[in-house]
């Protein structure tokens, strides 16, 4: 898992490496477990970092807390599978963006609990106080105690 932000080059990067970007969207928990099971047949170099972005909506097909071991378990062990085909020194970064609800019923609360264990590096973005015609955010990078917590 990534645990801190990536350091600066102090070089302009070249902007065709935006071009080595490949998104996917998997429409069902199903076709996402399909994509990650077969990741490792994917043709051409291993990527350097996974994103997983809305992982509530996958959680919210089906809510058994299982299910979410199940896919931390493939997203760990693809991300793993990668920092390997990279070699030495290099690792496949991996971030999950889950969206959770101010009132979480026992359901989320589990599935956070999971998410914590497997996942102890975290960062949260929240709306700023309100202000007239302020519409900010506030974040707060937690690595899970492989450093200081930093607020922002």
């Amino acid at each position: 898992p990534l645990q801190s932000l990536p350091r600066g080059t102090g070089t302009t990067l070249d902007p065709m490496r935006l071009q080595k970007i490949r998104f996917q969207y998997p429409p069902s928990t199903r076709e996402l477990f399909r994509l990650l099971c077969s990741a490792h047949e994917a043709p051409g170099p291993a990527p350097s970092l996974l994103l997983l972005d809305g992982l509530e909506e996958y959680l919210a097909e089906d809510p058994e807390p299982q299910e979410a071991a199940y896919l931390i378990a493939l997203l760990l062990d693809t991300a793993a599978h990668f920092s390997h085909r990279l070699g030495p020194g290099r690792d496949c970064g991996l971030m999950v963006a889950l969206q959770t609800q101010k009132e979480a019923d026992s359901g989320d609360v589990l599935h956070l609990a999971l998410l914590q264990r497997y996942f102890p590096a975290q960062c949260w973005l929240q709306p700023d106080a309100p202000g007239p015609g302020d519409h900010g955010l506030r974040a707060c990078l937690d690595p899970g105690g492989l450093g200081p917590r930093t607020e922002w």
